[in-house]
């Protein structure tokens, strides 16, 4: 909860670290990824103070109690940060196998969940260290007596996918000021988990909806169909966004029952559904769409004919909406055997801070092509109420 200055500073510095994202600005990115760092630093200064005098509040503004591996790799982290010869440092606490811990990355994991509808929803998997995760594609696989033979083992086999999670790094550079290592582990370990949460989260939300699929996870409106041709350039192509004008419950089920076959034919039961749309055509298209007035004078909302999520997100664009199945998207996300955090020099600093680079691999996709499906939201009229008026015949 936004509970003083320092914060309400941080809030606006993510807004506009997604702002210069969306709109491909790396000059702005760069200037809103300092000035984000900033606020953080300035948070975790502020709370340093009041250490002493109202632990209560440090646990409710999201600081946590070490395990003693996390405590020992903070204590070899600022160690080594504070060293004549930093690089030479963090690459002896690497080869010690002493890599982040996964229980920090996986608290990561827990936050970004729970604070964002959208990441909340997919199926969000910690790999770990792994490079390769195996998923079932769901095609309907039967057993039949018989003699052992290939054909049966080949039929079995072409029922799962391999997701390279190695294939695709997530990367953020962390300025870190000396005097910030002073402060201990529990304040390193806030401003390490919020950088990387902030970060993953500009990142992951993007990537689910419109990833290319080249070089970063596949997204939601990306077309991935057997046999689809993948450019070299821009990776997989877009869906054609299907135009509905109402979610009258003939209009809506005709689009709902696309999610309802398979690639492979075979029926799939759901009973949620999750539409996503940005702010502006939520208030202009959807709510009008879904809110009538009833017999009491107030309004009913989220009118839908079948149960359905809306969550928003500004990563799309305005007339744009995806409806899917949110438990058929896989995300796996993992550190690096090598060290999810590493001394870098790419960029020359002043004398009072140490640069870092936080990396993740990480890779994403549906598992087939009817997962998801792109709307064309820009013509959605209004709710209302049909009264039909029949005229009834008098018989003399």
């Amino acid at each position: 909860m936004l509970g003083n200055v320092s914060d309400v500073k941080q809030k606006e510095a993510i807004n506009a670290m997604q702002s210069a994202l969306m709109s491909g600005d790396e000059e702005a990115g760069k200037q809103a990824w300092q000035q984000f760092l900033d606020s953080v630093v300035q948070t975790v200064k502020e709370d340093y103070e009041m250490f002493e005098t109202d632990k209560r509040v440090l646990v409710q503004r999201g600081y946590r109690q070490l395990t003693k591996k996390e405590e020992e790799f903070y204590q070899k982290m600022i160690k080594a940060g504070k060293s004549a010869d930093p690089k030479q440092e963090f690459t002896d606490l690497l080869s010690t196998e002493s890599a982040m811990p996964e229980t920090i990355i996986e608290d990561v994991y827990r936050e970004l969940t729970e604070q964002h509808p959208l990441l909340s929803r997919i199926k969000f998997q910690n790999v770990k260290y792994l490079t390769r995760w195996i998923l079932n594609d769901h095609s309907k696989q039967s057993a039949a007596w018989g003699e052992i033979n290939s054909e049966i083992a080949k039929e079995i086999t072409s029922s799962f996918k391999t997701i390279d999670v190695n294939v695709c790094k997530l990367s953020a550079f962390a300025v870190i000021p000396k005097d910030m290592l002073d402060l201990g582990p529990i304040f390193l370990d806030n401003y390490i988990r919020t950088i990387l949460r902030e970060a993953l989260y500009c990142a992951l939300e993007k990537a689910v909806l419109k990833g290319s699929g080249k070089s970063e996870p596949t997204g939601l409106n990306r077309d991935i169909h057997k046999g689809v041709d993948f450019n070299s350039e821009t990776g997989y192509p877009k869906k054609t966004a299907i135009k509905i004008t109402s979610f009258l419950p003939k209009e809506y089920g005709g689009v709902l029952a696309r999610l309802a076959v398979t690639e492979t034919g075979r029926m799939r039961t759901f009973d949620r559904v999750t539409l996503v749309c940005n702010q502006v055509d939520y208030l202009t298209k959807v709510m009008p769409a879904t809110t009538v007035m009833n017999m009491n004078g107030t309004y009913s909302t989220n009118l839908f004919p079948f149960p359905t999520d809306v969550v928003r997100s500004n990563e799309l664009d305005t007339g744009e909406a995806i409806l899917f199945l949110p438990e058929e998207y896989f995300f796996g996300l993992g550190g690096s055997k090598d060290g999810t955090i590493e001394f870098t020099d790419e960029y020359k600093f002043l004398e009072d801070q140490r640069v870092f680079k936080i990396k993740l691999h990480g890779n994403g996709r549906a598992f087939d092509n009817t997962v998801a499906i792109v709307l064309d939201i820009s013509a959605l009229d209004p709710a209302y109420i049909t009264v039909l008026n029949k005229k009834e015949e008098v018989v003399a």
